[in-house]
């Protein structure tokens, strides 16, 4: 596999997240009428979920290219 394949999957990957992960509209104003101190840990949950699947990428990626140099 070669690292332009690897990077290509990594970015269709990451865009397909993103695109599915979109909040709705009726999530968007039902989250804007809670209070601020309710809403703010739930902000950093989708933000978790992107590291969790880069770092996984970026580690796929790290592990094809040290296979191909070796």
């Amino acid at each position: 596999m070669s690292v332009v394949s690897v990077v290509t999957a990594a970015a269709v990957i990451v865009v397909g997240y993103r695109l599915g992960h979109r909040p709705s509209a009726w999530r968007a104003t039902r989250r804007r009428t809670r209070a601020a101190r309710h809403t703010r840990p739930h902000a950093w949950l989708p933000t978790a979920q992107f590291m969790t699947v880069f770092l996984m990428l970026l580690a796929a990626m790290f592990a094809a290219a040290y296979d191909a140099g070796n």
